[in-house]
C-alpha cells in the first residue's frame, strides 16, 4: 500500500493556536501565551503583575515563619510537630491578613485574564491568517 501525500491545513495539524496560548497562559506562566502570539508588552504586564504578587505573598510567608521560628528559639512555642503545625495553620492577625488575600485575588485574577485573553488574541490571529488566505486565493 502507498501512503498518500495529502496536504493538511492549519485547522487539523495539532493544537490549534487560541488554546495553545491559552494553556500557556495557563500552566507555564500568566502572559507566556501572549508572549508567544507576539504581544510581548501585554505579556510582559502579565508577567510584571505575577511577579510581583508571589513576592509580596512570599515576603509575607517568610516574615511569618520567621515570628514562629523566634517564639521556637524564645521558648514560647515547644519544639513538637503539633505545636508547630498549630502556630503555622493560625490566621495572621492584622491588616497583614488583609493585604494578603487581596494580593492573592489580584494573582488569580490576573491569572484568569491572561488565560482568556491568550484565547482571544489566539483567535484574531488565525482570523488574519484565515482571511489573508481567502483573499490571496482570489
Amino acid at each position: 500500500m502507498a501512503i498518500q501525500n495529502t496536504p493538511q491545513t492549519d485547522q487539523s495539524s495539532g493544537i490549534k493556536r487560541p488554546f495553545k496560548a491559552a494553556l500557556m497562559s495557563a500552566f507555564i506562566m500568566p502572559g507566556s501565551g501572549q508572549m508567544w502570539l507576539g504581544n510581548k508588552w501585554q505579556g510582559m504586564g502579565f508577567m510584571a503583575v505575577s511577579l510581583g504578587c508571589v513576592l509580596v505573598l512570599m515576603n509575607f510567608a517568610i516574615k511569618r515563619a520567621q515570628v514562629i521560628s523566634e517564639k521556637i528559639l524564645a521558648g514560647e512555642v515547644p519544639l513538637e510537630y503539633s505545636a508547630i503545625y498549630a502556630q503555622i495553620t493560625q490566621a495572621p492577625e492584622g491588616d497583614a491578613a488583609q493585604v494578603a488575600a487581596w494580593i492573592t485575588w489580584i494573582f488569580v485574577a490576573n491569572w484568569l485574564t491572561s488565560i482568556v485573553t491568550a484565547y482571544v488574541a489566539g483567535t484574531k490571529t488565525d482570523d488574519k491568517k484565515i482571511s489573508g488566505k481567502n483573499s490571496s486565493d482570489k
